[in-house]
């Protein structure tokens, strides 16, 4: 009991060391994150939600966190060659190939984002009246 309350004890003290550094919680879509620019919040917020949206690979949904006409969804599966390769949003592909974690981030001007994961592409651009909207989405393995 007494060695169960030790333990107890040096966990609540580490996390109280890591949280008294100021250092903001690890965010899990950036867990294999490379890169040394930070995205702003409600960048990283806009992003969960819409990997939520393409997990559930509903076209509509994933459309609300795009810019009108911005991307173009197929859904008859891409060759086997030239499966991970494209610049639409190809429903199969999102549903087996899609990689949700940031590897890499890249600050284009205060309101313009690139986030690359190990599978896709995607530039996210913020607007005045609905925030952050992807604008350009590709699919191209990093090799």
């Amino acid at each position: 009991m007494r060695k169960a309350i030790s333990v107890m004890c040096a966990s609540l003290l580490l996390c109280a060391c890591g949280m008294a550094t100021g250092e903001p919680p690890q965010k899990e879509l950036l867990k294999d994150y490379r890169g040394g620019v930070r995205p702003p919040e409600d960048l990283y917020d806009t992003y969960a939600a819409f990997v939520k949206a393409i997990e559930t690979a509903d076209q509509s949904s994933i459309q609300n966190h795009c810019l009108p006409h911005s991307v173009t969804f197929t859904i008859r599966s891409r060759s086997e060659k030239t499966r991970e390769f494209g610049e639409d949003m190809n429903i199969p592909f999102l549903k087996n190939g899609f990689h949700r974690y940031i590897l890499d981030l890249r600050k284009d001007s205060d309101d313009t984002y690139l986030i690359r994961t190990v599978s896709s592409y995607m530039w996210f651009v913020r607007t005045k009246s609905e925030g952050w909207k992807l604008y350009r989405y590709g699919d191209k393995p990093i090799q």
